[in-house]
């Protein structure tokens, strides 16, 4: 039980960040989104099996789901999606907060 909560709480977490950039209308969804994601994930994924393979870190395979080789654990990928996700809501809330909306000059 304890090895699905760290996936449970991304989860949880990433569908709260969805739920209020929809509210805000933050524009934190949908295919430029995506994109972002789909870009970005796999470079830090590259990032991180050249680490896990060098020892500069590791997952513990007590909290994790599973670990998969070089060491990086099944929720990894999710984790980075989030982190994409929150960076771009922060991006437009605070541009919205400063009077300066995406793509306007």
């Amino acid at each position: 039980m304890t090895r699905y909560l760290y996936l449970a709480a991304i989860t949880f977490s990433t569908a709260g960040v969805l739920f209020l950039g929809r509210r805000l209308r933050l524009g934190a969804s949908g295919p430029r989104v995506l994109r972002a994601i789909a870009v970005t994930v796999p470079v830090f994924l590259a990032i991180d099996a050249l680490g896990a393979a060098r020892g500069w870190f590791r997952s513990d395979p007590h909290l994790n789901v599973a670990i998969l080789p070089p060491g990086i654990s099944v929720e990894e990928p999710f984790l980075l999606a989030f982190l994409v996700l929150v960076s771009i809501a922060l991006w437009r809330g605070t541009s919205r907060l400063l009077g300066r909306e995406p793509g306007s000059s």
